[in-house]
């Protein structure tokens, strides 16, 4: 896992939510599918091309979750 450019770190997020499902005591495993999901989010937005003042208050959003989580 060398040099990983910003898409392997996408393609990590999106493969490591199903690998993870089961794998922690179930008190935890909700909250960590959760937040990676949401650090999926944040990632999807962040990397838009276009940010449309929609799409920057959805990140916002995204962002203050992640921070409270």
């Amino acid at each position: 896992m060398k040099k990983l450019a910003t898409r392997d770190f996408e393609d990590l997020l999106q493969c490591s939510i199903p690998a993870s499902e089961g794998l922690f005591p179930p008190e935890y495993d909700q909250i960590i599918i959760i937040l990676l999901f949401r650090f999926a989010q944040w990632h999807a937005f962040a990397k838009l091309q276009i940010h449309t003042n929609t799409m920057l208050e959805m990140l916002k959003e995204t962002v203050r979750i992640l921070g409270e989580s």
